[in-house]
């Protein structure tokens, strides 16, 4: 009796499952260094202080961003797969979040790159940025404070307390926690708060999902998590 949860999740973590998390992981993983290298670019080229970041460099972080929230949508997927029964909650509460998180995310920069940018080329729109307060950076910040901090925090607690697993839950779990605490920043209006959110989701997901992809590739399909 006490083998059946663990032989069915051991049918959903199949080689394709397993396929999925090792690719959507590197890639989150990896547009995340990409996204950091492409502000350490504009820092180092044009920043002024104070200046909102403008094309190129913002075009090429929403296609980016745009990247990113559909390689979270695969790395949800393929951790609902992976988690064991007993955990299950956690990994659809993972799964929820995350694709809400990243619909939001795509609309925005769906609309940023393509309405608002033409209205603002024809004069009608005075900038194209996503300038705080803004009714589009107030869903970027439900997006990725509030539900990207839940999917991280829903991901950490989906995997098992195990030595093989602890280095992805803990990045999880305290990336989460860094997103939720940032929505202080929009809530207040004291955005250097916001501040810690970014870290959480720009710094602490990208090293979460290099943590997940090591975790996937050591874990055959077809066993139960470690």
């Amino acid at each position: 009796m006490d083998r059946a949860p663990h032989t069915e999740a051991s049918h959903r973590w199949s080689p394709a499952a397993r396929r999925l998390g090792i690719v959507s992981a590197s890639a989150v993983a990896g547009i995340g260094v990409l996204y950091v290298g492409v502000i350490a670019l504009w820092l180092v080229v044009e920043a002024t202080p104070r200046a909102p970041i403008g094309d190129p460099y913002l075009a090429v972080m929403e296609g980016l961003t745009i990247l990113s929230a559909l390689g979270i949508l695969g790395l949800i997927l393929a951790l609902w797969c992976f988690a064991e029964a007993t955990r299950r909650l956690f990994a659809l509460a993972t799964l929820l979040f995350g694709s809400f998180g990243a619909v939001l995310t795509l609309a925005v920069h769906f609309v940023q790159l393509t309405a608002v940018r033409q209205l603002w080329q024809a004069g009608q729109l005075s900038d194209y940025r996503l300038i705080w307060p803004s009714m589009l950076f107030a869903v970027e910040y439900l997006a990725w404070d509030v539900l990207v901090g839940l999917t991280m925090a829903c991901a950490g607690l989906s995997l098992p307390a195990t030595a093989k697993a602890v280095s992805a839950r803990r990045a999880l779990l305290g990336g989460g926690a860094l997103c939720l605490v940032g929505v202080i920043g929009p809530l207040s209006g004291g955005m250097l708060v916001q501040n810690v959110a970014v870290f959480g989701y720009a710094i602490v997901l990208p090293v979460a999902a290099a943590l997940l992809a090591r975790l996937f590739y050591t874990t055959p399909s077809g066993v139960s998590p470690p």
